[in-house]
């Protein structure tokens, strides 16, 4: 059985859809009526308009980095996903980048590794492997991030 996210069904979409329009006609319309009908009125509406969008966008959009599965390359950057050509070390607090990057390295050398880092409050397990291809060259490799389960996963000395 196939498990998704919850997708919105087609009447949602619509009422959302004419919810927002309606919105926006009414924001430009009584700003526009503020200012006096002029094309400053209507430029300040459509300003007023965008600066709400984006700062709605911003807000309810969750954040992509902290993935469960990263997928990263030999320079240690991601190599799919929301966060593609970024460091994989920045998508995780400071005090854990030293860890991760030596565990990501010695993955791309053929060594996967299940750690924790005595520095994270929140205890998290990761696991990183190399990808290999048919003829066994590491090309990529992957971490894996995900709350603790017991006390299988050694914390870093």
């Amino acid at each position: 059985m196939i498990v998704r996210p919850f997708a919105m069904s087609q009447t949602h979409r619509v009422a959302s859809t004419v919810l927002l329009v309606a919105g926006l006609l009414l924001v430009i319309a009584g700003l526009t009526g503020a200012l006096g009908g002029s094309w400053l009125g209507v430029v300040a509406s459509l300003a007023v308009v965008i600066g709400l969008l984006y700062a709605g966008a911003v807000w309810f959009v969750p954040e992509a980095p902290h993935s469960d599965a990263l997928l990263f390359d030999r320079r240690l950057t991601l190599a799919a996903g929301a966060a593609c050509g970024r460091p994989v070390v920045d998508l995780f607090p400071p005090p854990l980048r030293h860890d991760i990057e030596q565990y990501c390295l010695a993955a791309l050398d053929g060594h996967p590794a299940r750690f924790s880092c005595a520095a994270d409050p929140e205890r998290r397990a990761f696991e990183v492997a190399p990808i290999r291809t048919a003829e066994g060259l590491v090309v990529y490799g992957v971490l894996l991030s995900g709350s603790r389960q017991g006390a299988d996963a050694p914390a870093l000395a």
